[in-house]
């Protein structure tokens, strides 16, 4: 992709990844992500199971972050922002899949479905790149119906973090602080789903997402309370 862009853009890229590679594990080693086990026993398997995961584009950093040893396929948007998300994702061990989750046709959405048909784990933000947030199209719905894959909602939430004046406020966690990693229920979606009925499943994720990212919110919450008892108690 970065092809299409001139020298100093391209050096710009690099740079990019680069220094993800570098400072991003040393940065983010500070951070103490706990599981969910509550929503973990929901699954009733491994705690990295193959499927689609979806989350929302505010919690992108720290999903990228728990989620890197699962080196799993990820959508990208093919946009120059996209370029830089690709960058930081390949430091991190992930498979950048440049294109767009909507239903038109989609490269990247078609190279999705592929991987997800042989096993490999793959992710979406489905209300990317541009939002608005929290909004969910049929894309991810179609990557679950033609390949299979159940999709696995995720939600970090962060007791901690700045918060950006973006179209999705995209979070990025404080250094040394804590978050609460949670699953949803797996989806699974007919193969013989028509559009009327995906646009049901596309209201039913999205509910379950946002309920998911609120309960996650909570437990960090949680998380933050008692640490600061805890602190009052030793002092």
């Amino acid at each position: 992709m970065s092809s299409s862009y001139g020298p100093a853009q391209r050096l710009l890229f690099f740079l990019v990844g680069l220094l993800a590679k570098c400072l991003l594990p040393l940065y983010c080693s500070t951070l103490r992500i706990a599981n969910d086990a509550e929503s973990l026993s929901r699954l009733s398997r491994e705690p990295s199971p193959n499927g689609i995961y979806a989350f929302w584009h505010s919690h992108q950093l720290a999903i990228l972050w728990h989620y890197r040893r699962t080196k799993a396929a990820i959508l990208v948007s093919a946009s120059r922002d996209g370029e830089y998300v690709a960058r930081v994702a390949a430091s991190l061990g992930y498979l950048p899949v440049r294109g767009s989750s909507s239903r038109a046709g989609a490269v990247g959405l078609r190279q999705m479905i592929r991987f997800a048909r042989g096993g490999r784990t793959v992710g979406i933000a489905p209300d990317g790149p541009r939002g608005p947030r929290y909004a969910l199209g049929t894309g991810v719905l179609v990557l679950a119906q033609k390949s299979g894959q159940p999709i696995i909602p995720v939600a970090v939430g962060l007791e901690r973090f700045w918060e950006l004046p973006s179209w999705d406020r995209f979070r990025i966690p404080k250094p040394f602080s804590r978050g609460y990693n949670c699953w949803g229920e797996p989806l699974h979606v007919p193969a013989q789903a028509d559009e009327a009925t995906l646009q049901q499943f596309a209201h039913e994720l999205r509910s379950r997402m946002i309920a998911l990212a609120e309960y996650a919110d909570k437990a960090a919450g949680r998380m933050k309370q008692k640490a600061e008892r805890r602190e009052e108690n030793d002092r």
